[in-house]
Formats: structure tokens, sequence, C-alpha cells
């Protein structure tokens, strides 16, 4: 049954990838032609806190290294009370929480990259290409954004970028996702075809004469 219903879900997510592609690029439009520029504080916050809360149990069951389970359920912490942070302060004021802004996301960048590789120096962690090539570029990101203080006004036109590539990568991933759809319905269609032609044709029942030959052959 539960293998079913993830077959089934794993059949339909182009469907959800679609809705997220078209809620990024609506996002992104919102968030260059409407001037509410304190929001995408929120937005980032809330995207701090999933990423967040998303990490912390399969981390810690996953991860055996004491020391590095620490460290990284400090920075979970603190993650959290940043997202909080934003949140709280995009809807005290308009104006946001201004350079506090860019100061926070760039820590936040700054120390993920920095544990992450000290993971990976400890020997406690494993990652592969995209996540090296990602922590680098976190902290990279991370760097300049603490050492310059960005508002999220200033901001924002990376955010539209970032919503519409990732909008890219989903409506493509729905693309693909459609195509097995297509080629899966098109096998069941195949299939059922198949089984309702062999049962149109029947089966061959034996005439009487073959009844009466296989009564009266002699048995060994």
């Amino acid at each position: 049954m539960a293998n079913k219903f993830m077959s089934t879900v794993y059949l339909y997510n182009w469907f959800i990838k679609l809705i997220g592609a078209a809620l990024l690029i609506g996002l992104a439009i919102t968030f260059y032609f409407a001037g509410i520029e304190y929001l995408v504080e929120a937005f980032i916050g809330i995207i701090i806190a999933v990423y967040a809360i998303i990490r912390l149990v399969p981390f810690v069951r996953s991860q055996k290294n004491d020391l590095i389970k620490t460290i990284n359920i400090i920075e979970i912490v603190l993650n959290l009370l940043v997202a909080a942070i934003m949140i709280v302060g995009a809807f005290i004021s308009e104006d946001g929480i201004g350079q506090l802004f860019g100061y926070l996301v760039g820590g936040v960048l700054l120390a993920r990259g920095l544990i992450h590789f000290y993971g990976l120096s400890n020997g406690a962690e494993s990652g592969d290409n995209i996540t090296y090539f990602f922590h680098i570029a976190a902290i990279i990101a991370g760097t300049i954004v603490l050492y310059r203080g960005y508002t999220a006004a200033e901001l924002i036109l990376l955010l539209i970028i970032l919503a519409l590539l990732a909008s890219g990568y989903l409506g493509f991933e729905s693309y693909s996702g459609y195509s097995r759809f297509r080629r899966h319905k098109q096998m069941e269609s195949t299939k059922d075809k198949s089984v309702s032609d062999e049962v149109s044709k029947g089966i061959d029942m034996p005439s009487k004469r073959e009844e009466e030959d296989e009564r009266d052959r002699p048995v060994a």
C-alpha cells in the first residue's frame, strides 16, 4: 500500500514542480513590481527556518561524531534565531531591519560553508561535487555580503535571478516528469490492449472427437 502510494506520488510530482515553478515566477514578478522589499526579509527568514528544521532530526540521527553534531545543532538553533529576527523585523517595521539583514545573511552563509568543510576535514562528513561548489559559493557570497552589509532592497535583484533560475530548473524537471508520466500511461494502455486481445480470442476448447480419443487412450 505504502509502495503504491509512493510510486503514485513519484509519478505525479511533475505537477507539484510545475506549481512551484509558477509560484517562483509570480514571486519574482511581485518582488520587482510591487515595491515590497521588506517582505524579502520575511521570505528569506522563512527559507532559513525551514532549512534548519528539515536538517535537525535527520542530521542528529545520522551523525555519529558528537563534536560535529553539537556544532551543527548550535548552527541550527542560531539559524532559527536569525529567521525569527528577520520575520518579526519585517512585520514590525516597513523598513525592515536594514543593513542588519545583510550581516545576518552573510553570517548564515559563511557559517554553513565553514562548518561543512570542517566536517569534511574531520572525516565526519562526506560530500560530492555539487555540495562542494555550493559551500565554496556560500563562503564567497557570505564573506562579500557580511563585509558590505546589504539591505533587502539591494539584494532583491539577486533574489529575483535566483527565483527565475529555480523556476527554470523546476520547469525542466516538470517537463521531464510529464514525459515519464505519458510514457507510463502509454505502457499501461498497450498492456491493457494486449490483455483485452487475448481475452477476446478466448481459449480453444477441445472438440468432442478429441475428448473421446483422450478417454479411450490406455493408461500406462
